[in-house]
């Protein structure tokens, strides 16, 4: 698959997918161990017959601006990190294909939950978001409950559970294209008091993507992230 060759994007998406995958190969200071697009699945490819199978068969009606962020590709990956000896700066992510996502990636095959409240959220989460390099038992997760046309959007990380996000689907992949799935970015569309056990470790590496990737992207506004780490400091 060839990142650069435009005449293969059907979807807009797609473009906007390619892009991020090419800043960060050729970003001077970050050493990639992968950024690549995925294989497109087969019958997967049109977005119309996926949508109107998840309205069908599953009861999601997903929103036409839902609709607008299809991508073809079994999955959108990179992980990478900084080159300096002193960085703290790692990034990871992985988009799932929606209908991948929303039909065979339940949460509650891999995390059961405590009480009957998280039993019955983790048995509507499926996770469209992960980071399988790392191995940092992180996700982003589409609530998919019967009738919903924006699912909502969470994150889960095993140190502090599962938390709502201020973010819908198509804010969520906006947001990953800026921060190149820096490692927690997510906390900073949790609310600030759910910042807790497992946002502590990450502040450093939070801060740095925002001393470093003004200048490294300078195609991106990263004004609005500072000032939602500040919240959270």
């Amino acid at each position: 698959m060839t990142d650069n060759d435009d005449s293969e994007f059907r979807y807009p998406f797609e473009a906007h997918c390619a892009k991020a995958l090419q800043e960060i190969r050729e970003a001077a200071e970050i050493d990639v161990h992968r950024a690549q697009r995925g294989e497109v699945p087969y019958a997967l490819d049109d977005a119309q017959s996926v949508f109107e199978s998840l309205a069908k068969n599953k009861d999601l009606p997903l929103s036409r601006r839902f609709q607008e962020y299809f991508f073809r590709y079994g999955q959108v990956e990179a992980a990478w990190r900084s080159r300096r000896a002193d960085s703290k700066l790692v990034g990871e992510f992985r988009l799932i294909h929606i209908m991948a996502a929303l039909v065979n990636k339940r949460m509650d095959k891999t995390w059961k939950g405590e009480d009957d409240w998280e039993r019955a959220l983790y048995s509507e989460l499926r996770y469209f978001d992960d980071t399988p390099q790392t191995g940092s038992g992180r996700m982003a997760l589409l609530r998919a409950t019967p009738g919903a046309t924006d699912p909502e959007v969470w994150f889960f990380d095993m140190r502090q559970g599962a938390m709502p996000m201020d973010l819908d689907y198509p804010g969520y992949l906006e947001a990953l294209l800026v921060t190149k799935g820096v490692i927690g970015w997510q906390y900073l569309y949790c609310r600030p008091d759910h910042c807790g056990l497992g946002f502590v470790p990450l502040v450093e590496g939070l801060k740095e993507m925002l001393e470093v990737f003004p200048r490294l992207f300078p195609d991106h506004d990263y004004t609005d992230l500072q000032s939602r780490l500040q919240e959270r400091l």
